[in-house]
């Protein structure tokens, strides 16, 4: 039977620490769940064949952008990613572009802002999100040793080649946000304080861990406005259109280093400030959303972040340009207040990417309004079904959805189940 060393359970203390330094950045939010312990119109004049002028246009716009991303692609060093999901819209399988009817229209299109019609702020909007190999990565990295023998090296290996390819992910954060709009002209201001931490096994000849961990404070502002001319004939259908952009300005503590068994052992909080690479920087995105009037209320929308692709620092890289197109239906008929109660919608994200295949990026969603107070929603991401659902009691609101993402080149090989949750208050 082994017998455990004064240098055993070394790193568990440092995996504690690790987790825990991200947390304690995010003002303790979830540090004991982490750590399992407390810690101290249309104007005259104007034909009817526009609709073909405005699908010109939107192509247009779109192959320049794919040119755009094609080129800078070949030579820039990216960031980690800058995001922020909704548990409503990752239980809707990450289908948003052409919804983006409440604040996360903000990250998503802000053209979407154009459906607030009154104000509404937040200042507590906690999220959390822990992924399902959380713990059985925990588990096993606690008891690696910092001891130099073969005895350790050897059961260092073996722990880490249990839980090879699998990683353990926390997100922690706080979106403050204020919305306002009347007659189609939107605006938004808001404030995300996030943590992301992400720890994998990594290299089967010769296990190492793969640490990553982004602390993102951002501001940013947004507005819609109706395009010039107002209607449109689109499809066969008249269609209302409006335009929106975001101006955000992000300030990043980020990490991402390689350690063997014994290193990550002996990791200390000192060490990860001195690790930690700092940046800022400021970026635009933009984006369409166009309303059919047609049966089932069609919405389209067309978004681009990271405009500028604009350089956090040069040791972190830049933020990646990203285009997603998307689109909604209302399939029952009836009364607004019956055609409300099911939506339907569908995103292609990442289309000028180069990573994965088209399902991968495909997104699929639906929403259901059950009661008033409660609504739920599934969906399908990247192949993966999604689930998940809001429950709103006055100006409290619980939301909660798990979905996966892939971690493999391709979709199936290895799936990383992951569950998110939000509490917050908007008046």
């Amino acid at each position: 039977m082994h017998r455990r060393s004064a240098h055993d359970g070394a790193a568990g203390e440092n995996f504690a620490a690790l987790v825990g330094w991200f947390s304690r950045q995010e003002g303790g939010l979830f540090d004991k769940a982490v750590t399992g312990r407390a810690r101290a119109r249309r104007p005259a004049g104007r034909s009817r064949d526009e609709g073909g002028t405005l699908v010109v246009r939107l192509a247009l716009w779109l192959a320049v952008g794919l040119v755009m991303s094609g080129l800078s692609a070949a030579e820039a060093r990216y960031a980690h990613r800058l995001f922020y999901e909704t548990p409503r819209t990752q239980g809707m399988g990450g289908a948003v572009v052409a919804v983006a009817d409440d604040h996360q229209a903000l990250f998503a299109n802000p053209a979407g802002l154009c459906q607030v019609n009154d104000k509404g702020y937040a200042v507590v909007n906690a999220h959390g999100e822990m992924n399902q190999d959380f713990r059985r990565v925990k588990n096993r990295t606690d008891g690696l040793s910092d001891a130099d023998t073969p005895e350790s090296r050897a059961a260092n290996n073996a722990k880490l080649s249990d839980v090879m390819g699998q990683q353990a992910r926390l997100v922690a954060g706080n979106l403050a946000y204020y919305l306002g709009g009347r007659d189609g002209h939107g605006f938004a201001g808001a404030f995300l304080y996030q943590a992301v931490t992400e720890i994998g096994v990594i290299r089967p000849t010769s296990p190492r861990l793969q640490v990553r961990g982004d602390i993102d404070s951002v501001l940013l502002g947004s507005v819609a406005r109706p395009i010039t001319g107002g209607k449109r004939n689109l499809f066969n259908d008249i269609a209302h259109g409006w335009w929106g952009a975001t101006m955000k300005f992000l300030s990043r503590r980020s990490l991402d280093r390689e350690y063997d068994a014994r290193d990550f052992a002996q990791l200390s909080e000192s060490d990860l400030r001195a690790e930690q690479r700092k940046g800022a920087t400021a970026d635009f995105d933009a984006g369409t959303f166009w309303r059919l009037k047609n049966d089932w209320d069609t919405t389209l929308g067309l978004s681009v972040s990271n405009l500028l692709e604009s350089e956090v620092d040069p040791s972190i890289g830049r933020l990646r340009r990203e285009w997603a197109v998307g689109a909604t239906i209302k399939p029952l008929s009836g009364p607004p207040e019956r055609k409300r109660k099911l939506l339907l919608a569908a995103d292609l994200w990442d289309i000028a990417g180069t990573d994965g295949t088209f399902f991968s990026r495909l997104r699929l969603g639906a929403e259901a309004l059950v009661v008033p107070w409660l609504k739920v929603r599934t969906g399908v991401r990247g192949g993966y079904p999604t689930a998940g659902f809001t429950a709103e009691f006055r100006e409290a609101r619980l939301d909660f959805a798990t979905y996966s993402e892939e971690l493999g080149p391709r979709p199936g090989d290895r799936e990383d189940r992951r569950y998110s949750l939000s509490f917050g208050f908007e008046f």
